[in-house]
């Protein structure tokens, strides 16, 4: 049978993982009575707040602000925040809080940059897209998830479209950070058997030791070196259960100096010795 290329090995044409969680979306307000108490939003949220008609106020930590047609507020999480109008002219508002999930954030909104009011010169425009995601909302077809989350990005592109907000560098920096924590553990993970020093760990991602080691234990809960012995532990467990190896032949192949000191930290750590873990794995 003559070789064939599987589709996979096509160039990609596209690729991303993106989630929506949408916490409100629709036309609120309208009636005299209508104001929101002090409240805070989520901290994982973001909220858009668009006037479609007449005008109203908003506090958001502790700054007042006046909305005419066509502004757009922004809230972010953790925002406290506070809305009402003039009883004798209702407004009327188009809102929606929601979270776009993408890259490993849980809101990747909250990486940008957002002045906290936007004027849009042509209202319908705003109003148009916001539109299409209600009529999808109350749409009762097979493919309604669909058709929502696609309204939904349009929606949503856009809103960015407009507004360009710039990346938040801190955010930005904060990310690359975490990054390089999960580059560190993928690079010590595939040298387990060879020795590994903090510095060389440390350069590897092209951090200094004294930092590496601060924001390793911030993201693990572990300092480096605990990291790397838990791991090796793990190693050695999987030897002393499926295999006939010798102490001193798991030392070496989990990478610790010598098996005597192999066998003291795994006392310390199981409290038991290698071969007495082992014969508990044979008889369970």
């Amino acid at each position: 049978m003559p070789w064939l290329p599987y589709h996979h090995d096509w160039r990609l044409a596209h690729q991303a993982s993106i989630g929506l969680r949408v916490h409100w979306f629709g036309r609120y307000a309208g009636t005299a009575d209508w104001k929101v108490e002090p409240s805070r939003l989520a901290v994982d949220m973001v909220s858009f707040f668009f006037v479609e008609r007449n005008s109203c106020w908003a506090v958001i930590n502790g700054r007042r602000w006046t909305l005419n047609r066509g502004d757009l507020l922004v809230v972010l999480g953790g925002d406290e925040f506070s809305l009402g109008h003039d009883p004798a002219r209702p407004h009327v508002s188009l809102s929606v809080s929601l979270a776009l999930e993408h890259g490993g954030m849980a809101n990747a909104l909250l990486c940008r940059k957002f002045q906290r009011r936007y004027a849009f010169r042509k209202p319908e425009g705003y109003i148009a897209a916001f539109e299409k995601v209600l009529a999808k909302l109350s749409s009762t077809s097979p493919s309604r998830d669909l058709e929502i989350a696609g309204a939904l990005l349009q929606w949503l592109a856009f809103v960015m479209d407009r507004l360009r907000p710039p990346m938040d560098r801190a955010v930005v920096e904060e990310r690359s950070v975490v990054d390089k924590v999960l580059l560190a553990e993928a690079w010590a993970n595939a040298r387990l058997r060879q020795v590994i020093t903090l510095g060389d760990w440390a350069r590897a991602v092209g951090l200094n030791a004294v930092y590496f080691g601060r924001v390793f234990k911030r993201e693990t809960g572990l300092r480096p070196m605990e990291w790397l012995n838990q791991r090796r532990l793990q190693m050695a467990c999987q030897h002393l259960a499926g295999t006939s190896k010798t102490v001193t032949e798991i030392a070496e192949a989990c990478g610790f100096a010598s098996p005597f000191y192999f066998s003291r930290v795994f006392r310390r750590h199981f409290d038991q010795p290698p071969l007495s873990y082992r014969r508990t794995q044979l008889r369970g």
